[in-house]
């Protein structure tokens, strides 16, 4: 009788400290998933953040690679690039990053004089009302086949300068390619 009293008592305490273990388990693998859903949430959000208002550290090291003596650096993200203002000896200069962190293009501020004769004399002729507002000459990266957006329009991949016009009613962007070529680009808001 002693051996039935020990044995259901052995059997009761193996099933209480089974039975303890398995809803110690359960607690912890639900506290673990609860966990992990909490720290998916932190990265969602952190990733919309970042690809609303920052640049990844992908992109900066890139950029330190491509631009070595670069200074006054300055990141932002935009709708369609990662873009970074900087300073190259005395050249202010813009670069733009594509979602691969790779180096879509540069812009430079030029002066109209920069542009090609042939396109000066028929900006002068043909927009004769307007006033040039600015001149900006977008370098493409040439191994990178990311179409380039400015003036929130795209366009192929070809080096060109960008001449804003102004006059009373309108403001224009002209798009001249480096052999002195002028076509009409878009109309800025």
């Amino acid at each position: 009788m002693k051996k039935s009293f020990l044995a259901a008592g052995i059997l009761l305490i193996t099933s209480t400290v089974t039975f303890a273990q398995n809803n110690n388990d359960q607690d912890d693998a639900t506290e673990a998933t609860m966990l992990q859903k909490d720290t998916r949430k932190e990265i969602r959000s952190d990733n919309s953040m970042e690809n609303e208002t920052t640049v990844n550290d992908l992109t900066e090291n890139q950029f330190a690679i491509d631009f070595p003596k670069a200074t006054n650096v300055h990141f932002v993200r935009t709708k369609n690039f990662n873009e970074v203002s900087f300073t190259q000896g005395k050249k202010e200069i813009r670069a733009y990053y594509d979602d691969e962190n790779q180096l879509a293009g540069t812009t430079q501020k030029k002066a109209f004089t920069d542009l090609p004769q042939h396109a000066q004399t028929k900006i002068l002729e043909k927009y004769a009302g307007y006033t040039i507002a600015s001149v900006i000459r977008f370098d493409d990266n040439e191994s990178n086949e990311t179409d380039m957006t400015l003036y929130e329009n795209s366009f192929s991949h070809i080096d060109s300068y960008f001449v804003e016009l102004k006059n009373d009613s309108n403001a224009i962007v002209l798009q001249v390619d480096l052999s002195g070529d002028v076509s009409f680009f878009t109309t800025m808001k």
